[in-house]
């Protein structure tokens, strides 16, 4: 075979070298896998279950060494690891602090990973090996538990790490090993009460309960809107709505434009074609309006407005594209507008609680109004970073069992799960876009 092969082979190569080129940059990766393999197994095996003699140096271990019993902390950041060493129950909470953001492990080579010192520590912290070499029994802790700050970079690092553990250790979620820590977003403080809460929907019904009644708000034209639990619930419901199509409005055809539309009033006077923007942008002086308009110039493209702030006289000029009129985002503002209209009233609004009072051009910045009011003397700290806490907060609200709140990773559809972990995580720039413009508007909470 070897006579018979050979030459015919070699003769191929030397005729095709393109398709040469690629079988041997195959060989050669190929070769790189066994060795990053090998490297793998060498990093991850121990001698014992006792054995922690080549454990990472920045890993704060445990003293139990029954598995069962212990747990560890993938901490983002060294300065929240630190707090988080301290505030640990050193017996069976072990700490591993990672520094920035891991490797992406669904676009690179396993050689790379292999190479990455985070994911060293990581792998070698755990026990577990990874891919063929992966052991559920060599765990040394069964709860890992992935904690990282309550913000954009926080949720990447969590991601990162989860892409990591879902790629080479699935076995480890499988069994229910894998969690995520939730610290909490804020302190709340009245008087001698203190509490840690974790969404901004607890925070919000903690400082408007029992104040709806104190509330004395009233539209443009002196129509009261009177405040009850149920309809601040649509209104923030509508609201959510309300601002996703904004959001989209203002990709679309920019900020200053789609701010112009929401409080000029053009949303009030329901303005849908480029005839009625042109009658209300020219209209005399509406008493109560924030502000007074006129036309500056126009064209096929766009039409040039400039506006006069009733209350300071600052005079801006917005450019607003006619296409923005029959944009499908802008009839859907409208729809949304007008049943907060109904519900609210008209803007701008005149907000009163108690001694305090204040003003809102819009139904977003009515919302805003109403929350800063409620706040009063009450002493709300907002936590950025698990870094910012004392190691005593960071125990009694994301470390100790009998307090804090962790959510178990599962797979309950592995299929799906591959494909959005390709998609999001992977080097296809296309589908993670699509998905990016199909998801925008039921954005909620975006930290940018």
């Amino acid at each position: 075979m070897q006579k018979v092969v050979g030459p015919r082979l070699a003769e191929f190569l030397e005729e095709n070298p393109k398709e040469a080129r690629a079988i041997v940059q195959k060989c050669v990766l190929a070769q790189q896998a066994r060795i990053a393999s090998r490297k793998a197994r060498d990093l991850t095996r121990r001698k014992s279950a006792l054995e922690n003699s080549r454990l990472p140096g920045k890993l704060a271990d445990c003293s139990v060494k029954d598995p069962s019993l212990c747990e560890i902390f993938v901490v983002e950041g060294d300065s929240a690891g630190g707090s988080a060493k301290q505030g640990r129950d050193r017996s069976v909470q072990a700490v591993l602090p990672l520094r920035g953001k891991i490797l992406n492990v669904e676009k690179s080579r396993i050689d790379k990973v292999l190479q990455n010192t985070e994911i060293q520590a990581l792998i070698t912290a755990i026990g577990t090996g990874i891919r063929d070499e992966f052991n559920l029994d060599n765990a040394r802790y069964h709860k890992v538990i992935v904690m990282t700050d309550a913000d954009v970079d926080g949720a990447h690092i969590r991601t990162l790490v989860l892409t990591l553990l879902y790629r080479e250790m699935a076995p480890l979620i499988e069994a229910g090993y894998v969690y995520i820590a939730k610290p909490p977003l804020y302190k709340f403080k009245s008087g001698k009460t203190e509490r840690y809460i974790e969404k901004e929907s607890e925070l919000e019904a903690l400082l408007l309960e029992g104040n709806f009644e104190r509330f004395a708000i009233r539209d443009r034209n002196g129509r009261a809107f009177a405040l009850t639990d149920a309809r601040w619930q649509r209104f923030g419901k509508l609201l959510k709505q309300y601002e996703g199509w904004s959001s989209a409005l203002r990709r679309e055809f920019g900020a200053d434009a789609v701010v112009f539309v929401e409080e000029s009033g053009m949303l009030d006077e329901r303005v849908g074609d480029t005839d009625a923007l042109l009658t209300f942008s020219n209209r005399v002086e509406v008493n109560g309006h924030p502000f007074t308009t006129s036309v500056v110039s126009q064209d096929p493209i766009e039409i040039v407005v400039r506006a006069i702030e009733t209350k300071t006289g600052l005079a801006r000029t917005h450019r607003l594209r006619r296409e923005l009129l029959d944009a499908q985002e802008y009839r859907q503002l409208l729809r949304i507008h007008e049943q907060l209209f109904e519900l609210a009233g008209t803007p701008p609004f005149a907000v009163q609680f108690g001694e305090r009072h204040g003003d809102a051009l819009t139904f977003s910045a009515l919302r805003t109004q109403v929350l800063e009011l409620a706040r009063g003397n009450v002493k709300v700290n907002r936590f950025k970073g698990l870094g910012e806490m004392n190691p005593d907060q960071l125990r009694d609200t994301t470390m100790d069992p009998a307090t804090r709140t962790l959510v178990r990773v599962t797979v309950e559809d592995a299929a799906t799960a591959d494909r959005v972990f390709s998609m999001l995580m992977g080097d296809q720039v296309e589908p993670r876009r699509q998905f990016i413009e199909e998801n925008a508007r039921l954005v909620s909470n975006l930290d940018v």
